[in-house]
């Protein structure tokens, strides 16, 4: 009887595990992978959602800064800029070792941030250049290469 009690215990906690499990949420979903990630907006594939920065580089003119934010998920790296550092005239990218960067994407009431680089083993960095008239250099930064 202790044995039929006990194999029922064990069989109940095995279920409630394989119901936590199978019940268990999935990972977000991105729209893209890969090298296929290179030239998107992070915001609108899903790729920001995980983000966090891995590198930023303060200016030497005005105190704006630029950040190098990583996807884990999606294995991409872009350039951000605080909105209310954006003048306008401004540049911003992403360089990966290779020479092959990306530029400015889109904007939100907060960001202003650029294409993504799908790099998982190559170093990228960010930069941003305030221009203040065409070909004039005002301000600028430029992370290091991670």
């Amino acid at each position: 009887m202790r044995a039929r009690l006990f194999m029922a215990a064990v069989l109940l906690a095995a279920s409630l595990v394989g119901l936590t499990v199978a019940t268990a949420a999935p990972a977000a979903a991105v729209g893209c992978w890969g090298d296929y990630c290179s030239g998107q907006d992070p915001e609108s594939t899903g790729c920001s959602a995980d983000a966090y920065t891995l590198a930023a580089d303060e200016s030497y003119g005005t105190g704006a800064y630029v950040e190098l934010r990583w996807s884990p998920t999606c294995k991409t790296e872009w350039a951000r800029v605080p909105r209310n550092n954006w003048p306008g005239g401004d540049s911003l990218g992403v360089i990966q070792s290779t020479g092959y960067s990306q530029g400015y994407s889109n904007q939100n009431a907060y960001y202003v941030w650029s294409k993504m680089i799908y790099s998982p083993k190559l170093c990228v960095y960010a930069w941003w250049r305030d221009y203040s008239s065409p070909g004039t250099l005002w301000d600028y930064a430029q992370t290091s290469c991670v």
